[in-house]
């Protein structure tokens, strides 16, 4: 009686049951514990630095680096936020009766500190 499963998983079955056991063990182990761990800082670190590295050589080429992007796009962000808020004053001195002493001034918001 020919078997349902294709043959690479039969394969695969027959790795997992002589191996599995024995990864299994391993990773449950403190060593191996920190053996990722050490290895989550290395990574981070590496890109940590390779990074830094390529922000400087964008910059030295004149171009843009990610950072630089994200905080345009951030204060891209709050200009739009003043301006909306500029369009509901300007909004709200066209609604009000007037009082005879004319319009009153619109008062610019003040840019938060970046």
């Amino acid at each position: 009686m020919a078997s349902s499963q294709p043959v690479w998983r039969q394969t695969f079955d027959v790795a997992d049951r002589a191996v599995g056991p024995r990864l299994e063990g391993l990773v449950k182990t403190e060593g191996f514990a920190i053996a990722v761990g050490l290895l989550m800082r290395t990574r981070a670190e590496i890109q940590k630095r390779t990074e830094r590295h390529t922000r400087r050589m964008l910059h030295l080429m004149n171009l843009p680096a990610g950072s630089d992007i994200t905080r345009l796009m951030r204060q891209i962000g709050e200009l739009e936020r003043q301006i909306q808020e500029l369009g509901k004053q300007i909004a709200a001195q066209r609604e009000e009766p007037s009082n005879g002493r004319g319009p009153r001034p619109v008062r610019a918001a003040r840019p938060r500190p970046s």
